[in-house]
C-alpha cells in the first residue's frame, strides 16, 4: 500500500481510492502480482543477470541512453519504474467508476506517474549525471540557480524570461500614446512615407493579449506592415 499512499490524494483520484478499498480481494491479487515482478527484478540484479520484465512504449524517448539498459543499477531503476506504472495504469482502468470519474482518474495519475520518472532527477539520470562530470558539476550547479529562480518567481521557467524586452526587440514601431482613459490607451504610430491617406486606420488587438501582440517585431510586425 505504500505506493498508493504516495500517489495522488487529489479530489479526482478520491473515488478511485474508494473503490480500492471497497474490493481489497482484486486489489491484494494486483498487488502480489506487482510485487511478484519487482522481488525477481532485485532478485536479478543482485545476482547480476538482468531481467526483462518490463520495457517503455514505443516513442519513450526518456530512456533512449544506451545506459538505461547496459548500466545493471539504471536499467533497474527503469523497469521498477515501468513495473509501478503498469500497476498503478491497471488499477486505474480496471476501477468500478463511471466514465467522467475515470477519466479524471486517470488524468491524475498519469501526472503523478510522468512525474515520478527517474530521468527527471539528475541522480538517476545517467545522461545527467555524464554532463555533470564532463563539466565538473558545472551543470549541476547551474540546474541549482535555475531552481532557486524559479522558486522565487514562483512558477517553472520554459523561456529566457530575458531574450525579449518591449522597446528593445518587442513593439519597437515608433509610436506615442495620444489619449488614454481609465479602460484604453490610443496609440499613434508614426508615418513611414511621406504621405499618409486621410482616414486612419485603428486597430484594435485582443484584450486578452498584450497591447503589442500585432507589433512584436519588424519582420512580423503586423503595424509596421
Amino acid at each position: 500500500m505504500r505506493l498508493l499512499a504516495s500517489a495522488p490524494a487529489s479530489a479526482g483520484a478520491a473515488p478511485w481510492l474508494a473503490d480500492l478499498q471497497r474490493n481489497s480481494a482484486k486489489l491484494g491479487a494486483m498487488q502480489a502480482a506487482y510485487f511478484e515482478q519487482q522481488s525477481k527484478l532485485w532478485s536479478g540484479l543482485l545476482a547480476g543477470q538482468s531481467a526483462s520484465l518490463a520495457d517503455p512504449a514505443p516513442g519513450d524517448r526518456r530512456f533512449s541512453a544506451k545506459e538505461w539498459r547496459d548500466n545493471a543499477y539504471y536499467d533497474y531503476l527503469r523497469q521498477s519504474y515501468l513495473l509501478a506504472s503498469r500497476y498503478l495504469e491497471e488499477l486505474v482502468e480496471g476501477a468500478e467508476l463511471d466514465a467522467q470519474a475515470k477519466e479524471r482518474t486517470r488524468f491524475a495519475v498519469r501526472q503523478w506517474i510522468d512525474a515520478m520518472c527517474p530521468a527527471n532527477f539528475a541522480a538517476t539520470n545517467p545522461e545527467a549525471m555524464q554532463q555533470a562530470l564532463e563539466s565538473r558539476g558545472e551543470s549541476l550547479t547551474r540546474g541549482l540557480a535555475n531552481l532557486m529562480g524559479d522558486v522565487q518567481k514562483g512558477r517553472i521557467s520554459q523561456t529566457d524570461d530575458g531574450a525579449f524586452e518591449v522597446g528593445r526587440n518587442l513593439a519597437v514601431t515608433p509610436g506615442q500614446v495620444v489619449y488614454e482613459n481609465e479602460l484604453i490607451q490610443l496609440i499613434q504610430y508614426a508615418p513611414t512615407t511621406a504621405q499618409v491617406a486621410a482616414r486612419p486606420l485603428l486597430i484594435v488587438p485582443p484584450c486578452i493579449n498584450k497591447y503589442y501582440v500585432l507589433d512584436l517585431q519588424p519582420e512580423n510586425s503586423f503595424v509596421a506592415h
